[in-house]
C-alpha cells in the first residue's frame, strides 16, 4: 500500500474504504475465511478475521488537498468530492469515465485560495459545504448544489475565458447557492443530522455559530471559543457537539450554548476527534505522535440544575507500534474503525465493550454487552447453595419471626444447628432476665448478657468448694468411692443456667426433661457429673431397651465396675477405647472416670466432645476460680477469633461479641444470623455500635431488593420494640411535603381547619373532600402541570379519623392523585397524569422547561433498555 495519511470508510457500502494522501486507493474488506475470493490480488491484513483487497486507485487528482464521499444511495460509482489546493471542488469516481454525470463537475470559488474542509449535508444530499482560507473580504464557507446547471451564472466573457481555459466550461459552477462568513477565517463545520438545513461553522478561531439556510442573514445561535476545529455533531444526540484547538477537547449542548458542558485537556495537540454513530456516547480523540486513540465514555453529562458529576470513563486503544495518523469510524458496524499508521499501515479495530457483571438479588448473574444483556439463572439443583440463597429460604420458612419461644427460631433451620447455640443463648438469656426480675435481685442481668458479665459483676465468683459423696439411685452413699470436690456459688448457678443445666437440687427435674427430648446420652452424662452415678447407670440401662441404643447396657456395666485406683485394669481399658467411643456424652463419662485427680482437660481441651454449652456447665462445677476464668477467657478468645457462634455464650453482646460476630460475618456472609443475634438482644449499649448498624441496615435492604417488604416490616417491628433507645420510635417524620410559601408540612397542620368543619359536612360520603390550599397560610397549592388544576389529597387530615374501621379498606387518597414532581426541575403533578404523559413524552410537560424528567428516572431508563437475552442465545 502507498504511503498515505488519511482514510475514510465509505457511508453506504459496509466493506469499502479509501485511503489518500499523493492518490486516492480504493479497498474493500473480505474476510480470512473467504480466501478465495483476492486469491491473485494484492491483499492487505487489516485484523485477525479481515483483509483489504485493492479495488482501484485514482491518480488522476492534482493538488489533492481533502475528500469527502458522497453519503447519498443514488450514486452507485463511489463517487467523492475533491478539495484542492486551489479552492476548487472536482466529483470523481473510480469507475470508467463517463459512467455517471455529476463525476468531473468542478465548482470554483471566484479567488483561488486553499481549500480546508468539505462536508456533505447526509440529508440532502445534493449539498456540499466548503471552508476556504482567508482572501480579502471574500466569504469562508461555501454551499454548493452538485445538481446545478453549469454555465448559465457566467455572465462575463473575460469568466468564460478564464474557465474555459482549462477545462470545458459546461463543467464548471461558480455560483454558490450561499455564502457565508466574508473575510474570515473558518476551522470546520458539521451539519446537523435531523435538521438538513441547520449547520454549525467554527469561524475567525473565535466563534462557532450556528447557521439556519433558510435565514441566512443571521447566525441563530453563538458562543465564543478558539475550540473551532474538527466541529462533529453527536449522531445519537442532535443537541451535542464536539470540538478541539490545540490539545483541549471541548464537548457542547446546544441548549446552554455559553460553555461548553465538559473539557478534555490532552497532553499532546489533538490532530482528530469524532463520535461514534453507532454508540451513544463515545467520542473518539486521536492526538499528535500518539499510537493509541483516546475514547471518552460519556454515560452522564449534568442538566439544568443537576449537581451530579459527569459520568466518564476512559480507555485507550492501541493501534500500531509506530505513530497513528487517522482513523474513520465505520456508519454501521458496532464499535468498528479503522486506523492508519504513518507508514500506510491500515488496522481494522472493534472497540469491545467494557463488561460490568452484577450478581443480582434474585440470584442471577447479569452483564451487559454492547447493547444486549445477557442473564443467567442459576439453577435450583445446584450441589452447593450460595450464603444468599440460604438466607432467603430461611426468611420465607419465618426464621427470627418467633419473638416469644426464641429457640423455636433454631427449629426452622434444623439443617444449620451451628445456630442452635445463639439462639438457645438468646432464650435463656431471656428466662434469667424474667426470674431476676420476679425475684427482685440486684444483679445486673440483660439479654446481652454473657458468661463472662455473669462471672465479673461482683469481682469475685465465690469460694464454695465443698466435697460430695457418690451416690445410689435412692440416694444411698457410695462409701467405696472417694469423695469429689466441687464449687458453688451463687454466680456459678446463674451460669449453670444460662448453659441450661440446673442446680443440685433440681437436678432430677433437668434429668426427666432431658429423658423426655429423647436426649439419653446426655441426661446420664449430666447424672454422673453431678455423682448421681446409680442414676446415671440406671438412666442408660433402661435406654438399652429402645431401639437403637442396645450398646448403652454394655455401656452401663463398665460404669458398675468403676474403680478408683490408678492401677487397675478398668482404667487401663477405658483409657484404650475411649477414643473408639463416638458419642461425646459418653467419651465425656470415661474421661471424667479415668481422669487424674482435679485434671479434666481431656474433657474440657477436647471441641469434639461436648458443646461448649455443656463443657462450660461442667468447669462451673468441678474448677476452682482461677481455673474457671483462665479456662473461660482463652476459650472466648478462641470462638472471637474463628467467628464461631457459640462463643457468645461467653462474651454475650458486648464489644468482644461484636468482633465475635463481625468475623462470623467475613468468613460465612451470614448477615441476617448477625442481624438477629443483634436485634434479638436489645435493649443494649451495642445498639448504637457502627458494625451493629451496618449489618442491621445490610439485612433490611437485603429484604427490600427480594421485595420481602413484609418480613422486613415484621423485623422492624422486632427490632424497635426491642430497643427503647432506638431514634426511630422518637423522632416524627423528617419528610413531608411543605408549602411553597410558609414551608409548613400541608398535612401535619390539617387538623385544626377541620375542627370548623360541621358534621354534616363530615358525613358527606358521596363527594370526596379536597383540599387545594395550604391549611397553615390558605394559599393554593402548586397545579398539576398536565391538568392544570391545583393539587390536594386529604391524607394526613382528621378526616381520616371520621371514618369508621368498616370503611378503611376504602383509600382515603388513590394513588393516582398523590403528589408527584421531578427532583431536578421540581414540576410535577397528579401521580396518573404525570404517569400517562411520560408514556409518550421523555420531556417535562411544563413550557419552556427542557428537563428530560424521564430519561433521568432509573425507571425510565430501565424501560429504555433492550430485553434481556438468554444466556444460551448470546
Amino acid at each position: 500500500m502507498s504511503t498515505v495519511t488519511k482514510i475514510l470508510w465509505s457511508p453506504t457500502q459496509n466493506d469499502l474504504f479509501l485511503t489518500y494522501g499523493s492518490m486516492v486507493n480504493l479497498y474493500k474488506v473480505t474476510r480470512c475465511s473467504e480466501s478465495d475470493a483476492f486469491k491473485g490480488k494484492p491483499a492487505t491484513r487489516l485484523s485477525d478475521h479481515t483483509y483489504g483487497i485493492h479495488v482501484a486507485v485514482n491518480s488522476g487528482i492534482q493538488y489533492l488537498k481533502t475528500i469527502a464521499w458522497y453519503p447519498g444511495r443514488d450514486e452507485q460509482d463511489n463517487l467523492i468530492a475533491v478539495g484542492q489546493q486551489n479552492g476548487k471542488i472536482v466529483l470523481s469516481s473510480f469507475g470508467q469515465p463517463g459512467c455517471s454525470d455529476l463525476v468531473g463537475k468542478e465548482f470554483s470559488p471566484k479567488h483561488s485560495r486553499s481549500c480546508a474542509y468539505l462536508a456533505w449535508n447526509p440529508v440532502e444530499t445534493n449539498l456540499i459545504a466548503e471552508g476556504l482560507e482567508k482572501y480579502r473580504s471574500d466569504p469562508c464557507i461555501l454551499i454548493w448544489d452538485i445538481h446545478a446547471k453549469p454555465g448559465s451564472e457566467i455572465t462575463s466573457s473575460l469568466e468564460r475565458q478564464r474557465y474555459s481555459s482549462s477545462i470545458s466550461e459546461s463543467s464548471v459552477i461558480t455560483k454558490p447557492i450561499t455564502e457565508l462568513g466574508p473575510g474570515d477565517t473558518t476551522g470546520s463545520l458539521a451539519w446537523f443530522q435531523k435538521d438538513s438545513k441547520t449547520f454549525a461553522a467554527g469561524l475567525g478561531s473565535k466563534y462557532i455559530k450556528i447557521f439556519d439556510l433558510r435565514e441566512t442573514s443571521r447566525q441563530h445561535l453563538t458562543t465564543n471559543t478558539k475550540s473551532v476545529y474538527g466541529i462533529c455533531m453527536d449522531p445519537k444526540n442532535d443537541y451535542r457537539l464536539a470540538s478541539y484547538h490545540e490539545n483541549q477537547v471541548s464537548v457542547w449542548d446546544i441548549r446552554n450554548f455559553d460553555k461548553p458542558i465538559m473539557t478534555f485537556p490532552e497532553a499532546k495537540p489533538v490532530v482528530q476527534i469524532g463520535w461514534c454513530p453507532t454508540r451513544m456516547g463515545f467520542l473518539a480523540v486521536l492526538t499528535k505522535e500518539t499510537s493509541a486513540v483516546k475514547l471518552y465514555d460519556i454515560r452522564h453529562i449534568p442538566m439544568g440544575t443537576d449537581e451530579l458529576d459527569p459520568a466518564i470513563i476512559e480507555r485507550n486503544i492501541s493501534c500500531f507500534s509506530n505513530h497513528c495518523t487517522a482513523f474513520s469510524w465505520h456508519p454501521r458496524d458496532e464499535n468498528r474503525m479503522l486506523t492508519v499508521s504513518q507508514t500506510g499501515a491500515v488496522k481494522d479495530i472493534t472497540v469491545h465493550e467494557r463488561i460490568p457483571v452484577m450478581w443480582s438479588s434474585q440470584f442471577h448473574l447479569s452483564w451487559a454487552c454492547g447493547k444486549r444483556m445477557i442473564d443467567v439463572v442459576t439453577s435450583e439443583k445446584s450441589p452447593t447453595i450460595d450464603i444468599s440463597q440460604r438466607i432467603r429460604q430461611r426468611v420465607t420458612k419465618g426464621y427470627g419471626t418467633q419473638t416469644i419461644n426464641v429457640e423455636h427460631n433454631a427449629h426452622v433451620v434444623n439443617e444449620e444447628p451451628y445456630l442452635r447455640g445463639m439462639w438457645r443463648w438468646l432464650s435463656l438469656t431471656r428466662q434469667l432476665v424474667e426470674e431476676c426480675r420476679t425475684a427482685q435481685t440486684k444483679i445486673n442481668i440483660s439479654r446481652c448478657t454473657g458468661i463472662k458479665g455473669l462471672l465479673r459483676q461482683d469481682g469475685d465468683i465465690g469460694n464454695g468448694a465443698q466435697y460430695c459423696h457418690w451416690q445410689e439411685v435412692d440416694g444411698n452413699i457410695l462409701n467405696h468411692l472417694r469423695k469429689m470436690k466441687i464449687y458453688t456459688s451463687e454466680e456459678r448457678t446463674r451460669v449453670l443456667h444460662l448453659c441450661g443445666w440446673r442446680s443440685k437440687e433440681k437436678v432430677d427435674m433437668f434429668l426427666e426433661e432431658l429423658e423426655t427430648q429423647t436426649e439419653y446420652t446426655k441426661a446420664a452424662a449430666v447424672a454422673l457429673f453431678n455423682l448421681r452415678m446409680g442414676k446415671s447407670i440406671q438412666i442408660l440401662s433402661k435406654t438399652a431397651t429402645k431401639q437403637g441404643y442396645e450398646n448403652l447396657s454394655a455401656v452401663a456395666m463398665a460404669i458398675a465396675g468403676y474403680q478408683e485406683e490408678q492401677q487397675t485394669m478398668w482404667r487401663r481399658t477405658c483409657g484404650s477405647l475411649i477414643q473408639t467411643v463416638h458419642d461425646p456424652y459418653l467419651r465425656a463419662m470415661f474421661c471424667f472416670l479415668s481422669s487424674d485427680k482435679e485434671n479434666y482437660d481431656e474433657i474440657l481441651g477436647d471441641h469434639n466432645c461436648m458443646p461448649v454449652a455443656d463443657r462450660i456447665a461442667f468447669a462451673c462445677i468441678y474448677l476452682s476460680d482461677q481455673k474457671l476464668k483462665e479456662y473461660v477467657d482463652n476459650l472466648s478468645s478462641m470462638m472471637k477469633d474463628e467467628g464461631c457462634l457459640d462463643g457468645l455464650l461467653l462474651t454475650g453482646l458486648t464489644l468482644e461479641g461484636v468482633e465475635l460476630l463481625q468475623n462470623y460475618v467475613d468468613r460465612t456472609g451470614d448477615v441476617q444470623t448477625a442481624a438477629l443475634a443483634a436485634v434479638f438482644t436489645f435493649p443494649c449499649e451495642m445498639s448504637h455500635n457502627e458494625k451493629v448498624i451496618t449489618w442491621i441496615e445490610s439485612y433490611r435492604e437485603l429484604l427490600d431488593r427480594w421485595k420481602l417488604w413484609h418480613q422486613r416490616a415484621e423485623f422492624d417491628i422486632i427490632r424497635h420494640s426491642s430497643d427503647s433507645h432506638s431514634s426511630m420510635r422518637h423522632n416524627r417524620p423528617q419528610a413531608y411535603v411543605s408549602c411553597n410559601f410558609c414551608g409548613k408540612s400541608i398535612a401535619c397542620n390539617t387538623q385544626a381547619p377541620f375542627r370548623l368543619m360541621s358534621r354534616s359536612m363530615m358525613s358527606m360520603s358521596a363527594n370526596k373532600p379536597k383540599i387545594s390550599c395550604c391549611p397553615g397560610c390558605r394559599k393554593p397549592l402548586p397545579r398539576c402541570a398536565v391538568c392544570l388544576t391545583n393539587l390536594g389529597t386529604p391524607s394526613g387530615s382528621t378526616l381520616c379519623q371520621q371514618i369508621e374501621h368498616k370503611d378503611l379498606e376504602n383509600k382515603l387518597t388513590p394513588l393516582d392523585d398523590w403528589f408527584t414532581w421531578c427532583q431536578t426541575c421540581r414540576h410535577g403533578g397528579h401521580a396518573s397524569h404525570i404517569t400517562s404523559w411520560f408514556k409518550d413524552h421523555p420531556q417535562c410537560p411544563v413550557t419552556g422547561c427542557d428537563c428530560k424528567c424521564a430519561t433521568l428516572d432509573p425507571i425510565g431508563r430501565l424501560k429504555a433498555t433492550s430485553p434481556l437475552v438468554p444466556a444460551g442465545k448470546a
